[in-house]
């Protein structure tokens, strides 16, 4: 059996699987999605987390900062869409920073940024994703450099982030007009898959020779939970770790309707790495997925990092593969 590659072209991909692929059989026990919006993704009440965004925007200077050097990708690609000027970016191989932002100066890896390169660029603000927070407080530390660390793991990060650098860098008809779009993709996952079975997905990327197993604390998983899908990394593995191991035989207990498959690459990669793992242990193929024709291997560049530029893209392709 082959499998199908996500192509980023929504409407091919609706074509494709209603032309020539095999749904998974009703299970009528699964958890069932209601048919009315009612229960459709909202906006979240700004004041459920009035806390929260006063102590991210606590992190700021008191004069707005005029010159900002983003360390993250997805900061640097929100800054931009918010029409906020950034003086540096990161260097990425893995990523790709919007083509306004070709010009800017590189400042080294998001993990270990070269500080001579920010020191040059003066900032008044160095803007860096919560996750790298160490490596980036050790290393402008002897500068004096103003820092702020926004997660960025996921939608709601994606969200949380674009209120708090609207309201911080005076942007918000940009930060709201941002919002509105994001509110939307949110009801659009939510709806997709209303009235109907919910299916039992599972994620794997790619670990070098092997895979590893994806839970929801990622943006992959954060678009699955807004969907209302079953993750079983969360609901039958238990997997507490962004990426743990496989286990095939708990994968097998656990009979995921869809297998969504994430390698860095190009897709053609991706599948070829993952026949090879189903050559290896034909155990696979006795998951329901394989058998229904659900295995997908996803562009890397659409899913496999968080970008609110590739929502547009991402969320009618996984709203496709997860109700064809």
């Amino acid at each position: 059996m082959r499998f199908r590659p996500a192509s980023m072209a929504p409407l091919a991909i609706c074509l494709a699987l209603a032309c020539g692929m095999t749904a998974c059989g009703t299970d009528t026990s699964a958890p069932t999605r209601p048919a009315s919006s009612a229960d459709a993704a909202a906006p979240a009440d700004p004041g459920d987390d009035t806390a929260k965004l006063e102590q991210a925007l606590a992190q700021f200077p008191a004069t707005p900062p005029r010159t900002v050097v983003a360390a993250s990708v997805p900061l640097a690609e929100v800054l931009t869409l918010l029409d906020i000027p950034v003086a540096g970016v990161p260097s990425t191989t893995t990523q790709q920073l919007p083509a306004a932002l070709d010009g800017v100066p590189r400042i080294g890896s998001t993990m270990a940024p070269d500080v001579e390169k920010i020191v040059d660029l003066a900032p008044d603000l160095v803007l860096a994703a919560g996750s790298s927070r160490s490596a980036i407080e050790a290393g402008l530390a002897p500068t004096g450099a103003s820092a702020v660390f926004l997660d960025t793991d996921s939608f709601g990060d994606l969200e949380f982030a674009v209120r708090v650098l609207g309201t911080a860098f005076d942007r918000k008809p940009q930060a709201d007009k941002l919002l509105g779009a994001m509110h939307g993709h949110e009801s659009a996952l939510a709806e997709a898959g209303a009235g109907s079975p919910a299916p039992k997905v599972l994620m794997l990327i790619g670990a070098a020779d092997s895979f590893m197993v994806m839970n929801g604390d990622t943006f992959l998983g954060s678009l699955i939970d807004l969907s209302g899908a079953d993750n079983v990394a969360d609901s039958a593995l238990r997997a507490t770790e962004t990426y743990s191991a496989v286990n095939l035989e708990n994968i097998i207990a656990a009979a995921p309707d869809v297998l969504l498959v994430l390698r860095s690459g190009d897709v053609a990669e991706g599948q070829a790495a993952f026949d090879a793992a189903v050559a290896k242990n034909p155990a696979w193929k006795s998951l329901p997925a394989y058998a229904a024709g659900r295995i997908h291997v996803l562009d890397y560049a659409t899913f496999g990092y968080t970008s609110l530029g590739r929502l547009d893209s991402a969320v009618p392709a996984l709203t496709c593969l997860l109700h064809p």
